[in-house]
C-alpha cells in the first residue's frame, strides 16, 4: 500500500509542478504591472503628443519611427508634463511641470506657473543611438526606445499631475547624471531607503532607483550607477511624502 501511494504521488508531481509554474508566472505578471507602487493618482492624467523632424504623433498607437524620420530632438508634450529627448543618446532635457490644474483640486500640486523640475537627465553611455525609435502611446503614458553601438535606452513617462511619472532604463549598465531645475535641491535618503529626495520648498519628490546605486550627489546634481535591468524613476507629490520626503 505504501508503494502504491508513493507511485500515485509521483504520477501527480508533474501536474503539481505545472500548476506551481503557472502560479509563479501569474505572480510575476501581476508584480510587473503593479511594481510602480508610486503610480499616478486616478483622475489626474492626460495624454502626450510626441513630435520629431516635423511629424507629430498622438492618440493610442504603437509604431516605429524610421531612423531617417528622427530629428535631433524628440518633443514630448502633455497637459501636465513636457520635456525633450536628445535623439542621439536619449538624454532628457528641460523636464517641466506645466502648472495646469487637474479636475481633482485635492490632487493638484502647489504649482501656479510652468516649473522646470529637472534641467537634464543624462545617460553617460558614450554611444550614439542610430536605430529607429519605438513609440508606444496611450491615453496617459508614452514609451520611447532606441538603440545603437550596443546600447539600448528606454524612457517611460506619464502625463499626470503627480505620482510616479518617469523612468529611464539603460541596457547594458550606464551612469546617469540628474541635474535639478531652478529652485530645487536634493535633501536626504530616508532611513532604510535608497531613494534620494528633492524639493523646492513647495512640493517634494525623489529619484527612485532599482538595481542602481547612488555614486554621489551635491545640492543640485545626483550621479547614479544603473546596472543592467535597472532604472532611475521619478516620483513627485503625495507618494513622495508617503515615501519619507519632506519640504526641507
Amino acid at each position: 500500500m505504501t508503494f502504491d501511494f508513493v507511485r500515485r504521488s509521483r504520477a501527480y508531481l508533474p501536474w503539481v509542478a505545472a500548476v506551481a509554474a503557472i502560479l509563479l508566472v501569474g505572480f510575476a505578471i501581476l508584480s510587473s504591472v503593479t511594481r510602480p507602487a508610486e503610480a499616478a493618482k486616478g483622475g489626474t492624467c492626460s495624454s502626450f503628443t510626441v513630435s520629431t523632424d516635423g511629424r507629430s504623433f498622438s492618440g493610442d498607437q504603437d509604431r516605429t519611427i524610421r531612423a531617417s524620420q528622427v530629428g535631433p530632438t524628440i518633443a514630448v508634450r502633455g497637459k501636465y508634463i513636457k520635456f525633450a529627448v536628445r535623439s542621439s543618446d536619449f538624454a532628457v532635457l528641460n523636464y517641466k511641470h506645466t502648472g495646469a490644474n487637474s479636475p481633482r483640486a485635492d490632487k493638484n500640486l502647489p504649482i501656479d506657473a510652468p516649473t522646470v523640475i529637472f534641467e537634464s537627465k543624462v545617460p553617460n553611455h558614450g554611444e550614439k543611438l542610430t536605430s529607429g525609435v519605438s513609440l508606444d502611446l496611450n491615453n496617459e503614458a508614452v514609451v520611447l526606445e532606441r538603440s545603437g553601438g550596443g546600447q539600448d535606452m528606454k524612457i517611460q513617462a506619464k502625463d499626470c499631475q503627480q505620482g510616479g511619472l518617469f523612468q529611464m532604463e539603460p541596457e547594458p549598465r550606464t551612469i546617469e547624471t540628474n541635474t535639478l531645475g531652478p529652485g530645487f535641491h536634493y535633501t536626504v535618503q530616508p532611513p532604510g531607503q535608497e531613494r534620494l529626495c528633492f524639493t523646492n520648498g513647495r512640493f517634494t519628490g525623489y529619484d527612485s532607483p532599482e538595481l542602481a546605486t547612488l555614486v554621489r550627489h551635491t545640492n543640485k546634481v545626483a550621479t547614479w550607477d544603473v546596472r543592467s535591468g535597472g532604472r532611475i524613476g521619478m516620483v513627485i507629490g503625495e507618494d513622495a511624502v508617503e515615501g519619507g520626503c519632506t519640504l526641507r
